[in-house]
């Protein structure tokens, strides 16, 4: 094991998204309070209480996964692209690291920015309402899993990605609306029978669901039932990236 050769490229993964502070960790922030302003406040005067919490409290476990999701995803998408991009991938095939060192330092990259970003929320949105967290370690755990599975994700689009449109595609048409139709601004039993019973198939329900139990001790899904299935989840995918890499899918353009 390349444990120098490891290290180095976990060191870059990790000072790519902190240089650029401004554009990767701030945005998320600034995102989620006009959230709580929008939605919260305005809109949540007007909604009744979801599982007897007030509005803006219910969605504050959705919006911490919307930056954890969108962060970790596209932390280990875009480096990965870039690198097949611009051909600097090929120095770390012929370097001596192992397929298993590099798929496993692009996912802590995006373990790490998923993290800072949903921790950043949290402690943010604690300067605007009253937040409670019942179990932080599971809110961590909930955090560390689904950061793993997108960070996954990100991998997957950037090697079946030839184009940035394609980039673009997998975000605008898989992400973002699976993301919004998982219960972030409200709770799947709310829904009728048969749309209800679609979002039980959406794996970012179980992320948000988690992470809601998490915060408040309430959840839409048997809790071992979430936490199985993005424990699963994100193993599965953490293989299946260690596989194609293995296999060397599209790794050189």
């Amino acid at each position: 094991m390349n444990f120098i050769g490891f290290t180095t490229l976990i060191e870059r993964e990790c000072y790519r998204f902190i240089r650029l502070f401004n554009q990767t960790v701030l945005p998320p922030f600034i995102t989620t309070v006009m959230f709580i302003l929008i939605f919260g406040y305005s809109l949540g005067s007007h909604i009744r209480e979801i599982d007897g919490f007030t509005y803006i409290i219910y969605i504050i476990p959705g919006l911490v996964q919307l930056g954890v999701i969108t962060n970790a995803y596209a932390n280990s998408s875009t480096s990965l692209y870039m690198a097949r991009l611009e051909r600097s991938i090929e120095n770390m095939l012929v370097a001596p690291l192992h397929y298993f060192q590099i798929v496993t330092a692009y996912m802590l990259g995006a373990l790490l920015r998923g993290m800072v970003v949903g921790l950043t929320i949290i402690i943010g949105s604690s300067f605007f309402i009253d937040l409670p967290i019942k179990h932080p370690g599971l809110v961590l755990l909930s955090l560390f899993l689904t950061s793993i599975f997108f960070g996954g994700l990100g991998i997957i689009s950037a090697l079946w990605a030839e184009s940035w449109e394609k980039m673009a595609t997998f975000t605008n048409f898989i992400i973002t609306p699976f993301v919004y139709l998982g219960g972030t601004f409200y709770s799947v039993k709310l829904l009728p029978p048969f749309w209800h019973q679609v979002s039980l198939f959406n794996p970012i329900f179980y992320c948000i669901d988690l992470t809601r139990f998490g915060f408040l001790g309430a959840s839409d899904a048997p809790l071992w039932f979430s936490l199985l299935s993005l424990t699963l989840a994100a193993a599965i995918v953490y293989g299946f990236c260690i596989y194609l890499f293995w296999k060397g899918y599209k790794l050189v353009r």
